[in-house]
Parts: structure tokens; sequence; C-alpha cells
């Protein structure tokens, strides 16, 4: 394979064109035109795929402002502060704000944190009283009576992560960005910057690059040092739908479900979403028993190409009709992810070299929020330091 060299010097690359990586590609543009985002396009073929995946292969995302700890709310809310303006400038929508709704156990620690939460950020929540005031709000939805809920309105709903990442990536391009579908293989940092090498041989050099990459951050020779990150496969159900219950269940809000049972626990789920080949379906993600912590390239890309993402696929379903009664679903299919995590829960973006910085660790947690994660790692890159309201310790690498 003959290697071609590029000799334009981009003053930022980014390395992966995932949610993180667009969103900080845009900002970055925002103050020079110079400027590249690399990272390959979404598989059409997941079989005879022979790179690397993306987390965002999906038409829905809970986003919502309350959470749970205060540093994750102050990510949303800025990010969903931003959602009407990259909607209105890309001309992309990509945001439903449906509302969600937050079901618990009573015991259940989570349930005040969150409440706490609320109050500081002063978000707007509704706390039903009693199983029938939350039946009455919610006839689609059945939950065990003793269980505590409420409701976060909008902007609390859903976004769809492909149409998301489309949007910053049309505006990055507005603003000059180059976008190159490829993967990187790649980076040698250098005393004036890095040098980018790609999977086909191209060459690109920059001054200061971001490595973005989800969870095949480990994967190439993209960092000086492995980063302390672990990746856990991750399950979803898909139910599609007739028109009459698309009709049924059209008010349905996104849902948070913190039940435990033997196989499952943490459901989420959402409202009927239309998806590519033009049927609707609901959606529902959880941790399971079966799930596993893939260390290895080879490990993460078969679960992502074959992985027995059917191993749950009995007791998620049952799940999802008792948390829908009388469901009635054309099939269902399952889907698979990954889910990269940080040693403090929190994403990282820190600098690791010279003219080198990295975003990434979502903890399940970060494709709302992920304007704002962007957002921080360009205000890294170009000051050296965060803006004003976050600090920087909560996201160095540990």
């Amino acid at each position: 394979m003959s290697i071609q060299t590029n000799y334009h010097i981009f003053d930022y690359i980014v390395i992966g064109k995932g949610l993180m990586g667009s969103a900080a590609a845009r900002y970055l543009s925002r103050m020079t035109s110079n400027v590249a985002i690399i990272g390959p396009d979404e598989p059409e073929d997941f079989a005879s795929h022979a790179g690397v995946f993306a987390s965002h292969y999906d038409q829905g995302r809970i986003t919502r402002q309350i959470s749970k700890d205060a540093v994750w709310s102050a990510l949303a809310i800025r990010a969903i502060d931003q959602y009407k303006y990259l909607q209105r400038r890309s001309g992309i929508r990509f945001h439903e704000p449906v509302g969600c709704l937050f079901v618990a156990p009573p015991s259940d620690p989570y349930f005040p944190q969150l409440l706490e939460i609320a109050q500081r950020f002063n978000v707007d929540y509704m706390a039903y009283g009693s199983h029938a005031e939350r039946e009455a709000a919610h006839p689609e939805l059945h939950f065990p009576e003793q269980f505590a809920t409420f409701f976060e309105p909008s902007p609390a709903g859903y976004i769809n992560p492909r149409e998301l990442i489309r949007a910053q990536l049309r505006t990055a391009v507005f603003q000059g960005t180059r976008i190159i579908p490829e993967a990187v293989t790649q980076v040698e940092p250098t005393a004036q910057g890095a040098i980018v090498t790609t999977e086909s041989g191209q060459i690109y050099w920059t001054r200061s690059v971001l490595v973005a990459a989800g969870a095949f951050t480990n994967a190439h020779d993209l960092l000086p040092e492995k980063l302390p990150l672990l990746v856990k496969t991750e399950t979803t159900i898909l139910a599609r739908l007739p028109e009459s219950e698309v009709e049924r269940l059209k008010h349905m809000p996104a849902v948070i479900y913190m039940v435990e049972t033997p196989a499952l626990d943490s459901i989420y789920m959402l409202p009927p979403i239309r998806y590519p080949d033009g049927n609707y379906y609901v959606k529902m993600g959880c941790n399971t028993k079966y799930d596993q912590w893939p260390t290895s390239l080879q490990e993460m890309r078969e679960w992502m190409i074959a992985g027995d993402s059917d191993a749950a696929a009995a007791e998620m379903q049952a799940a999802m009709a008792a948390v829908l009664p009388g469901l009635n679903a054309d099939s269902f299919e399952s889907k698979r992810c990954l889910v990269t995590y940080t040693t403090h829960g929190k994403p990282f973006i820190d600098r690791v070299g010279e003219h080198l910085y990295v975003a990434t660790g979502g903890n399940g947690s970060s494709a709302k929020s992920s304007d704002t994660l962007g957002w921080l790692a360009a205000h890294l890159m170009q000051s050296g330091d965060f803006p004003s309201g976050f600090r920087r310790q909560d996201f160095q690498i540990q």
C-alpha cells in the first residue's frame, strides 16, 4: 500500500466522529477554520466491517436535567440549553421534549439524591403522591404500586444521537471544519504538535490533537499510555410496533426505572421512535447478568459484530411487557453497544501530552451532555483550563 502524505498543517485534529468529538470540532472551529475531524462512518454491515465501532448508532437516548450528581446535572443543563440553537443553525431536529419519568423503590437512595439535585438547580418536576395519581398521568405505563415516581417535564425527553452528530458536523463544516471519514491507527507526538496516520496510510500534521475515540480509545497507538478505562457490553431491545400501538403509546415519556431482578437492573425505555427502516420501535436497555467486560480490540469487535445479544432477550421482553401492559409488538430484535467507564464516574477530559488531549468515558450518561463535554475539551485545548462553572479536577485522569 502506498503512503500518501498531506503536508497541510491543521491547528486542531479531532480523532473520533462521535458525540464528544463532533461537539469538540464545532467549538474548535468557532475560533479557527483550520480544523479536521477524523473518524469512520457508521458501518453499513457490521458483519463485514473490519474497523472500529461507535456507540451512537441509534435513534433515541434519554435527555434530562435532573441527574445523579451536581456535575452531571450542570453538564446536562448547559448542553440542553444549546439544543435549540444547534437545531436552528444546522436545520436538523434531534431533540424531542416528551419529558422523563423516574421510578424507584421507596428505599432506593437514588431517588432522594435526584430530588435534592432538582431543588439545587431549580429544575421543574412533579412528584406523584400516589399510585393512582401516577397511573392517571401515564395510563400506558405500569409499575409496582409502592414504588416512588416523579416526572421531569420538557425539555427532558430524548435526543436522536445520529441526528445530533449530524447537526454538530454540519455546523462545524459551515465553520470550515474538514471531515475525513477514516479510522486513525497512530498518533506520533512531535516537538511542534503531532503526526496522525489513518488506516489507509494518509498522514496529517496538527499543532494539537484531541482523541475522542470512545470505547476504542486504547485500541490503537493513539496515546502514549493506556487510560484506566473499563468497557462493558450493553444490550438493548427494540419492539417493532403496528400503527395502532404507535398511536396508543404516542404520549409516553422517556422512562428511568430503578428496578433490580436476578437478571436485570437499571431499566431505561423510550417512547415509539421512527427508525431508518421506516418502522416505529419502543427501545429498552438495562444492565444484565450476561454483560461482559471486553479488554482488547478483538473482544470488542467480536461483541459488536456477532455477540450474543439475545442472551437476555426473554427477560428483557418480559420486563418491557410488565411496564407496557397489553403491548402488541410485531417483533423484537436486540442491538449491541459498548459503554465506557472511568475510575471516578465522570468523563476523562484532560491533557496527556504537550499537544495531546483526550475526551472519553461517557459512563453510560454522556449522550445528552455531549455538547458540553466537547465544549470543555475545546476550551481546555485553546486556553489550557476549564471555563467558569466547571472544575478541571473533576475530569482529570486518575
